[in-house]
């Protein structure tokens, strides 16, 4: 094997990230952009150990699951990644993706009942875009290249409205001194955040928003209301400019609705890892009373808030670390408890504490197949698995989330 060469290789499989796999003299290569049975023409561009990793060149004989990606920017932006396969296998592979996870890590076959998609464009209520001088965009993947781009075929449309107006501004006034800028949609209202901002010519930019709800600079409100309010499942939530939000609302609500059926006339439920209070908030109509934990501060502020908005008084959010404060739900007796992690997962700690809190379900929520089910592994000696459910929420990525039902062994 050497760098530069050119091979033809037959992919047999993906990776979890959803690249081509193939053999060369027994040799695995990996090929971002190669569809299973497809016969490639790669160069090799990485040589490791284990294994090489091709840049695509030439499809010899394509699958018939490859589409054409709709967006210019695909092949340099990296944001998208799986955009050339088709709707069908994209949901295909994620299904796999978490089957085969679970036979690896764990050693049992489980399968995911099904996988809900309900957007595949257009989803994205949160976008953070780089700006140098008159070019507004992303990074490439792994560089600091800026891929200038006039919209993001994942993104609400009234970002791309907005990045519009924000590439008038700065075509227009060469010594803006934006550097990022944050766009956050909520329904119809949009939320504009930047690094910086000439004062100069602040008002300017203030002129050609008069339909934004919010505009910040670094952490002031310089124009308009100091939120936007976002609904799901009738529950409202104010959401402030670093404020952690689901960012495709639509399988967001779905997700819940799911994740939260098996609660119903219970005496009390907990949320790990709870954010801004979507979950709790949602438990606290099934549950007498609802428990939350959460370690960020802003969120913890936002969640209260939140409370008094939808007004509702049977939740309680403790501020501190889940491994920090988890022992201390040992004196109740818990129906169930719901822990929606971020992508590192759970730790061993907590999980450790869950065999001797012993709540009666658990719902696990997780945007990281791998770390769910190692967690799993930590808890299976008390816990079966009833039922895993997928959800497409990052559609055009290899990314999805999983919703995995837990209940205590009749032991």
């Amino acid at each position: 094997m050497e760098l530069e060469k050119e091979l033809i290789v037959k992919i047999e499989r993906f990776n979890n990230e959803g690249e081509g796999v193939g053999l060369y003299n027994d040799f695995v290569i990996f090929v971002k952009g190669a569809l299973i049975d497809e016969e490639v023409q790669v160069k090799i561009v990485d040589i490791k150990k284990n294994y090489a990793i091709g840049k695509l060149i030439n499809v010899l004989i394509p699958s018939k699951e490859r589409v054409e990606p709709i967006c210019p920017y695909y092949n340099t932006c990296g944001g998208c990644d799986i955009m050339h396969m088709s709707n069908e296998l994209q949901l295909e592979f994620k299904k796999k993706k978490i089957e085969d996870i679970f036979k690896k890590v764990c050693k049992i076959d489980v399968k995911v009942k099904e996988i809900c998609s309900y957007n595949n464009l257009n989803y994205r209520n949160k976008v953070v875009l780089r700006v140098e001088g008159n070019k507004i965009g992303y990074y490439k993947p792994r560089s600091k290249d800026l891929v200038d781009i006039e919209e993001c075929k994942i993104c609400d449309e009234h970002i791309n409205e907005t990045i519009k107006i924000i590439r008038e501004y700065i075509n227009h006034y060469k010594t803006h001194k934006i550097h990022e800028v944050i766009i956050r949609t909520a329904r119809d209202e949009v939320m504009i955040y930047f690094d910086s901002l000439n004062p100069t010519w602040q008002d300017k930019f203030i002129e050609r928003c008069k339909n934004v709800t919010s505009i910040y600079v670094k952490n002031k409100l310089i124009y308009g209301l100091d939120s936007i309010n976002q609904k799901i499942n009738n529950l409202g939530f104010d959401i402030s400019p670093k404020s952690f939000f689901q960012v495709n609302p639509a399988t967001a609500s779905n997700l819940y609705k799911y994740a939260l059926k098996r609660v119903n006339d219970q005496n009390i439920t907990v949320d790990l890892y709870s954010g801004t209070g979507t979950i709790a908030m949602a438990l606290a109509e099934k549950s007498r009373r609802v428990i939350a934990i959460e370690s960020n501060k802003s969120a913890v502020a936002n969640a209260k808030s939140n409370l008094d908005l939808n007004d509702i008084d049977n939740v309680e959010f403790k501020l501190g670390k889940v491994e920090d404060l988890i022992d201390e739900l040992k004196e109740f007796n818990i129906d169930t408890l719901v822990l929606d992690p971020p992508r590192s997962g759970s730790d061993k700690k907590t999980l450790k504490s869950l065999l001797r809190i012993k709540p009666k379900s658990i719902v696990y929520i997780s945007c990281n197949p791998v770390t769910l089910a190692r967690d799993y592994n930590v808890i299976r000696s008390m816990y079966d698995i009833l039922e895993v459910k997928a959800f497409d929420m990052f559609p055009n990525t290899h990314h999805v989330e999983t919703v995995m039902i837990l209940e205590k062994k009749d032991v």
